[in-house]
């Protein structure tokens, strides 16, 4: 069975459904396979909460007053208040303001109680393999691009074809590199990454380009992913940048996708910036699907640093022994150093978690294995190494996928953009970084302002 199928039957939006997964931090792993079908502990649940799934789909993406909300969670109309002034919203006139947010969600910012969906849902996880660590909204909505590879009647009974192009975008170290791969793998096909220097060689000899040649052989074979990087350096919008191996490369598969719509290859490109890559290659009918690939949010920064503190650990390794004498092996304990490291990407948070392994060892190597404490300090000492890479660039990189992505996406993902927005407030050193509800208030966020790269503010070019 999957999602779709379960919220028609129990009389469900599909869409609801998906975001009550995303608003309450549900383990995308405990709802659904690498098939899309439904893991049993899962529809066990929702059938068992039935009502509560049902009040909050219809309080999902409902237009509701201050008011409106109060009476649905049960909380003063001036802690909602104080909530939104507390997110960035000043001024709030409590009698004409209404938002779209999930009453449930700002419930728990509030620090609502929901604790029965998460001691059932944990029974499921240590049953279930991690292929992906938080993303779910994303991850709901590539799988519904998808439906074209994964129901075979959607051109018989739609009439909507597979994509040929795609383009993930987002900032440097965000992803996309893995997204292509899992979209390889949800769909079934064979990655195969083509690297710049590929298309460095004008031809094969014979007079005929490498990339046409290699392209026309993959066409014969089934299922095929083709993923190339850079697509808004090799692909730009200024036409006297671009080399001639990437204009034949355009017109190589802008052939390929309008000749061969039923073929079994897909041409995925990355970028960082969507308005960069040039009108030819995004038109439509060529590389017109776009997915955008967010930094992590601060709850996904915080399971995912216990992701990579934990992955490919043995049983028996001092490191997680360590790990669970600090109580850091539950991403509760990381949640403050994920409230520090705003807006990093997901290469950012690899860079801490390997700089404060070898923290870590190296204390158990000069200790005698003696008890290893894992203190603030020595978080904070691997968070200094890791943020070198969040430059003044970077974070103009990021600013400009906000404003693509607003325009591409901007009704799929409120959550994350309000997030960012409000990251972005802490890099502004003119101005007293925003406090966002959920974030421990401490005088940590003040230590960091000293030497942060200052976000350039000016990224309308």
């Amino acid at each position: 069975m999957r999602l779709i199928d379960l919220a028609h039957a129990d009389g469900l939006s599909l869409g609801s459904l998906q975001s009550f997964i995303f608003d309450f931090g549900i383990d995308i792993n405990q709802v659904v396979d690498t098939n899309f079908q439904l893991q049993s502990g899962f529809i066990d649940f929702v059938n068992k909460h039935k009502d509560f799934l049902i009040k909050y789909c219809k309080d999902h993406g409902k237009p509701k007053t201050i008011n409106d909300i109060s009476k649905t969670i049960g909380v003063t109309p001036e802690a909602i208040i104080d909530f939104f002034q507390q997110n960035g919203l000043q001024n709030i006139d409590a009698e004409k303001f209404q938002t779209t947010v999930s009453s449930y969600l700002i419930h728990i910012y509030l620090g609502g109680n929901y604790d029965f969906i998460y001691e059932e849902l944990d029974k499921i996880a240590h049953a279930t393999p991690k292929t992906i660590v938080g993303y779910s909204d994303l991850f709901f909505y590539v799988a519904d691009l998808l439906e074209p590879f994964i129901t075979p009647n959607q051109l018989s009974q739609w009439g909507i074809s597979k994509p040929s192009g795609m383009i993930l975008y987002g900032p440097p170290g965000s992803g996309k590199v893995f997204w292509a791969k899992k979209i390889a793998d949800l769909i079934g096909y064979e990655f195969v990454h083509l690297y710049q220097d590929y298309f460095s060689i004008k031809n094969n000899g014979n007079g005929k380009s490498q990339f046409n040649e290699f392209l026309a052989k993959k066409l014969k074979e089934p299922r095929t992913l083709l993923f190339i990087e850079n697509f808004d350096e090799i692909m730009s919008v200024d036409k006297d940048r671009m080399s001639l191996q990437a204009i034949n490369m355009i017109n190589a598969v802008a052939r390929h996708i309008q000749k061969n719509v039923h073929s079994e290859v897909v041409v995925v490109g990355s970028a960082e910036v969507i308005s960069a890559v040039n009108e030819e290659i995004t038109a439509p009918g060529r590389f017109d699907l776009h997915i955008p690939i967010f930094p992590p949010t601060e709850d996904e920064r915080a399971e995912l640093i216990l992701h990579h503190m934990t992955d490919q650990l043995d049983d028996n390794s001092p490191l997680l022994h360590i790990l669970k004498e600090n109580k850091a092996d539950n991403k509760d304990f990381w949640g403050g150093i994920a409230a520090q490291t705003k807006l990093f990407s997901n290469t950012m948070l690899i860079d801490f978690t390997q700089a404060l392994k070898k923290r870590i060892y190296s204390l158990y190597r000069k200790n005698d294995r003696q008890e290893i404490v894992i203190t603030e300090q020595l978080m904070m000492i691997a968070y200094t190494e890791a943020r070198a890479k969040l430059t003044s660039h970077y974070l103009t990189q990021c600013a400009k996928f906000v404003m693509d992505a607003k325009q591409n996406v901007g009704t799929d993902f409120p959550h994350r953009f309000l997030e960012m927005e409000m990251e972005f407030d802490f890099y502004k050193v003119k101005k007293e970084p925003t406090r966002k509800i959920g974030f421990k208030s401490s005088t940590e966020d003040e230590d960091v302002q000293e030497n942060k790269p200052e976000i350039d503010e000016n990224t309308e070019d």
